[in-house]
C-alpha cells in the first residue's frame, strides 16, 4: 500500500486477470478476490441464471394457476 493507501497490482497478474479499468474486490473467510468489475458482474449474473435454472429443475415449473 502506499501512502495515499492505494495498492498497486503488478502488470503481470492485471494481464491474468484481464482487469481494464475498474475492480472489484470479493472476499470469503480468509481469501481476497480481485475481479475485472465487468467480469465480476457477468460472473454473477450467469449465477444467477444458473440458480433459477437449477430450482426450476428441482421444484419443477409451477405457474400461479397450478398455485390455486
Amino acid at each position: 500500500m502506499d501512502a495515499s493507501g492505494r495498492i498497486l497490482i503488478p502488470k503481470d497478474l492485471c494481464q491474468f486477470a484481464e482487469i481494464e479499468k475498474e475492480v472489484v474486490l470479493s472476499s470469503a473467510v480468509n481469501i481476497i478476490e480481485i475481479w475485472d468489475k465487468d467480469k465480476y458482474e457477468k460472473v454473477i449474473d450467469d449465477a444467477v441464471v444458473d440458480f433459477a435454472d437449477l430450482a426450476e429443475e428441482v421444484m419443477g415449473n409451477i405457474g400461479e394457476d397450478e398455485l390455486s
